[in-house]
């Protein structure tokens, strides 16, 4: 496929040549150098192609600032790097969020942390910081907000209308599970409109990044999903593998898979128990946990710790697994292969919940595409992708299982993607202990100080809410130059404005609790 898009690519564009890059040493397929005055028409090529804009970024280069677009398709495996180069002075270039609706919130992100204005973009405001930041905090050099800007960035002020009336859901109500504002406009109990306010959890993870060298970043990718931790450990850890060259052991590879694999049924069971009492079933809610603190107490004997994992290294892992370790799994297969039935007759079956969550929420194979969601949600619509099978890492590769779709794209479908994959997750961790080798587990001779080549690189790993990408640009230093995170809570939760809009606000409520959103891993 890349070659043909390649071909494609040229006859639209002949006076651009795609670049073709080793995708096993960058992460992508092709490389595009863009200019600001085709960068729209690039956009609609690559939407008329079928691709999602996975990511859009900016990297402070001091001489010029360079935003950076990843391209990718949910059919075959291409991916594709656009560039655009901008004068860090005046930055300024042509919004694509008319092409892709994603690009709304990531365009706002990169205006108020490195001050790129996007032209024709139509609602250019503060999307997680407030109007006490005098400077942007992503730029190398002390470039402070102007007055303007900053009047632009702080211009978003609900006020009474006669059509409606405003609501603020949030920040601090258990519906939004984590400290999230969604500002809703009323007509008595339907919403007209729904705007998510972020920022109230934001800690500059991508800063600190930038103040830290590699090893010492290693616990903050476990703060930004506490409940998928292991998943965003592996994340980092494998794309930082990725850029230096290092090889893990099998057995640490397994290992990561099994454990990765628990830390997704655990923070499945979390989302069960907390979307349930959303909808005012709170027993469920008691089952949940207590299923899930078997798996807490199983990585808590491995890893050291019941949430914040920190567990895997560069080069393999901090320690070999427990002894007991084997046994506790295969327990608690059992265990929860026997409790389904429960949960069946307890939750899917029940009249009231199905009442509550069929056809609401509707989304159709569109949304993927413009929205770039992912997980559970994308494959709700009925569209197979999950990276664990499109972009294989660990042992994926090597283990058969299947991906469970839906139908309608509804709040029950989402519900039954992530019952299903609980119960695939167990088959994939029974497979991976029956393989699992004996031998090493980390790699002989890691550097303690690491300073990968200079370049980049773009990975991505399938986390319990979706797409993870972490794109890291190396100086050569032993700090990274720039680390970019790509979380997928965050492009789900902006199909929300759209889904909630002629709503009940009892039916969003629902809707938003569908998401499985974690607050800390949208801040970043």
């Amino acid at each position: 496929m890349v070659r043909e898009i390649s071909d494609r690519f040229k006859e639209k564009f002949p006076s651009i040549e795609p670049k073709e890059i080793p995708y096993e040493q960058r992460g992508y397929h092709l490389f595009i150098e863009a200019e600001k005055n085709n960068i729209v028409d690039i956009a609609g090529f690559f939407r008329n192609e079928g691709f999602y804009l996975a990511d859009l970024c900016c990297v402070d280069y001091v001489d010029y600032l360079e935003l950076v677009y990843f391209f990718n398709n949910h059919n075959k495996l291409c991916r594709i790097k656009v560039t655009v180069k901008t004068d860090p002075d005046k930055p300024s270039a042509p919004t694509i969020s008319h092409i892709y609706n994603m690009a709304h919130w990531y365009e706002r992100e990169i205006h108020e942390f490195f001050g790129v204005f996007f032209e024709g973009h139509p609602f250019m405001v503060y999307l997680f910081l407030h109007d006490g930041i005098d400077h942007y905090p992503l730029r190398k050099k002390n470039v402070p907000v102007p007055e303007w800007d900053r009047q632009i960035l702080n211009s978003f002020r609900p006020e009474e209308q006669e059509d409606g009336f405003f609501l603020n859901l949030g920040p601090q109500h258990p519906s939004t599970h984590g400290v999230l504002r969604v500002v809703v406009k009323m007509n008595g109990e339907y919403m007209l409109s729904a705007e998510p306010v972020l920022g109230y959890l934001h800690r500059m993870h991508e800063k600190m990044a930038e103040n830290r060298t590699y090893q010492q970043f290693l616990p903050n990718a476990a703060r930004m999903d506490y409940l998928g931790a292991l998943n965003f450990n592996l994340g980092y850890v494998a794309t930082v593998e990725k850029l230096c060259g290092i090889e893990a052991p099998e057995r640490a590879q397994y290992i990561r898979t099994i454990t990765c694999e628990l830390n997704r049924i655990s923070s499945h069971l979390l989302w069960f128990g907390a979307f349930v009492a959303d909808l005012g079933g709170l027993t469920p809610f008691l089952y949940t946990f207590d299923d899930r603190e078997n798996i807490l107490d199983i990585l808590e004997a491995t890893a050291g710790s019941r949430l914040t994992y920190s567990y895997f290294r560069f080069g393999g892992l901090y320690n070999d697994l427990d002894e007991n370790f084997v046994d506790a799994v295969k327990q608690f297969i059992t265990r929860l292969r026997s409790r389904f039935s429960m949960y069946e007759n307890l939750v899917t079956g029940n009249v009231i919940f199905i009442n509550r969550v069929k056809n609401i929420g509707v989304m159709d194979k569109g949304y993927p595409i413009r929205y770039g969601c992912s997980g559970p949600v994308i494959r709700s619509t009925g569209i197979p992708f999950d990276i664990r099978r499109h972009e294989p890492y660990a042992v994926y590769d090597r283990i058969d299982f299947r991906i469970p779709t839906g139908t309608t794209g509804d709040n029950m479908d989402r519900y039954l993607v992530r019952i299903q994959e609980m119960e695939i997750s167990l088959d994939i961790i029974e497979k991976a202990l029956k393989d699992l080798p004996a031998g090493p587990y980390k790699a002989e001779k890691i550097p303690k100080k690491l300073k990968p080549p200079k370049g980049d690189i773009y990975h991505t790993i399938e986390s319990p809410r979706g797409e993870l990408g972490v794109y890291i640009v190396s100086d050569e230093s032993d700090v990274p130059y720039r680390m970019r995170w790509r979380v997928p809570s965050y492009s789900n939760l902006m199909t929300f404005p759209e889904l909630a809009r002629g709503s009940l606000i009892a039916d969003a409520i629902a809707t938003l609790g569908s998401y499985d959103l974690v607050i800390p891993e949208i801040d970043r």
